[in-house]
């Protein structure tokens, strides 16, 4: 999969907070870019339901909408922090650093 932007969105909690970070692979470093577009790979992101939880969601939870854009188009899965498969865990957590790397940087 030939991925040409990520978005990442970040929303809900306690605060009600909304954040959106738009990801270029190719602004990365190497190895970050690497583990990124391979754990997208490993869970043949194109093909996971738009809906991807597990268990009914919490009050309060944080709820992540990933999208990712090809050249042959975008595929987006909505899901939450608490009611996420495990398999996406580490895929949220690799966004959400790149996030909070991106939003220090803009400071």
């Amino acid at each position: 999969m030939k991925v040409e932007r990520i978005t990442f969105e970040r929303s809900g909690g306690f605060a009600g907070m909304h954040n959106v970070v738009n990801i270029d692979p190719r602004d990365l470093p190497k190895e970050q870019a690497e583990a990124l577009l391979e754990r997208l790979d490993e869970l043949d992101f194109d093909k996971l339901p738009a809906q991807a939880m597990k268990k009914p969601s919490m009050p309060d939870e944080i709820t992540y909408r990933i999208t990712v854009e090809t050249k042959d188009g975008e595929h987006t899965v909505v899901t939450g922090d608490t009611s996420a498969p495990e398999e996406m865990q580490e895929l949220i957590q690799m966004l959400s650093r790149i996030a909070r790397k991106q939003a220090q940087n803009k400071k």
